[in-house]
């Protein structure tokens, strides 16, 4: 059976170094988007609908068969409320169509470790059914490998302190690039073929 893949693109950088604006820049032409939205970001930009509660998410996936974006701002507690949403999101991407989904802050959801259930199960089979996954995080030595193990894609920003050698490692990217990265810098790598990318910088 032949399919069009989806890309995980494991995106890094400290706070305000343009890690959100990236990805918005990138999903801006998708039909369909679905957020973990902790800080309240995404629902305040134009076109996502803010949802606030479970009930409201179940419903939202199970009745919109077109163009919609959805921003999960949740409350109470968050590794609960993030697995839900990977549920949710799964669900949206398999039985309805394929679809963007962007995780923001991983670190304060998941663990070095192996990935919470229904956010691994997201990233081992939503790619082969098109799926496009964003994971972002300020501090990937706190967030789990699984993501970091099945990116096709690294995007990294200025990031400080151990952070840098810690990136270095996990995605052969040189040290002194990544040290070298100023505010709204960044730098790709292509995790199938090893291509670096030269530094860029996000433009508006």
């Amino acid at each position: 059976m032949r399919t069009t893949d989806g890309k995980l693109f494991v995106i890094a950088g400290a706070s305000r170094s343009g890690k959100t604006a990236w990805t918005v820049k990138q999903v801006r032409r998708s039909r369909r988007v679905i957020v973990w939205d902790p800080e309240d970001q995404w629902a305040q930009l134009p076109g996502f609908r803010r949802i606030t509660n479970a009930a409201e998410l179940v419903q939202a996936v199970a009745s919109i068969q077109g163009p919609a974006k959805l921003a999960y701002v949740a409350g109470g507690k968050l590794g609960a409320a993030f697995n839900h949403w990977a549920r949710c999101a799964m669900y949206w991407g398999r039985y309805v169509g394929p679809c963007a989904v962007v995780a923001e802050e991983l670190a304060d959801v998941s663990t070095p470790g192996k990935a919470p259930d229904q956010w691994g199960l997201l990233i081992r089979r939503g790619l082969k059914r098109g799926m496009d996954i964003y994971a972002i995080s300020q501090r990937w030595a706190e967030a789990d490998k699984t993501a970091v193990g099945n990116a096709s894609r690294f995007v990294v920003f200025r990031v400080n302190g151990d952070d840098v050698d810690y990136l270095a490692r996990k995605t052969r990217i040189p040290v002194e690039t990544i040290e070298g990265l100023r505010p709204l810098q960044y730098v790709e790598k292509d995790a199938e073929t090893g291509e670096v990318s030269k530094v860029k910088r996000l433009r508006f």
